[in-house]
């Protein structure tokens, strides 16, 4: 046993926020303004509007990538545990005089 010790629910807590982060950036693509009249810097307004929008969902893909990868790490460490506890049941089972 290395010591290490991972609080699962933690890492579903940890999954979970970074899911709510990405739903929140998404919930936003429905509230961007169309249509701005800005006068002569109507294209810079739409371009830069364009840029957030665009920099919001790289945002939003890169937090459920992250949630994912808590959830692989999760699953990992779960097993890791199963695995380490039953061999630890084995060892036991085997030094009984």
């Amino acid at each position: 046993m290395s010591g290490l010790h991972v609080d699962l629910g933690a890492l579903d807590g940890i999954a979970a926020g970074l899911d709510k982060g990405a739903d929140g950036l998404d919930d936003l693509a429905g509230g961007v303004p169309t249509g701005i009249d800005a006068g002569p810097m109507t294209a810079v307004v739409d371009g830069m509007l364009s840029q957030i929008v665009n920099s919001a969902g790289n945002v939003s893909s890169a937090l459920t990538g992250a949630a994912e990868l808590v959830r692989v790490s999760r699953r990992y460490y779960e097993r890791t545990d199963a695995e380490e506890a039953a061999g630890l049941t084995r060892i036991q089972e085997v030094m009984r005089p």
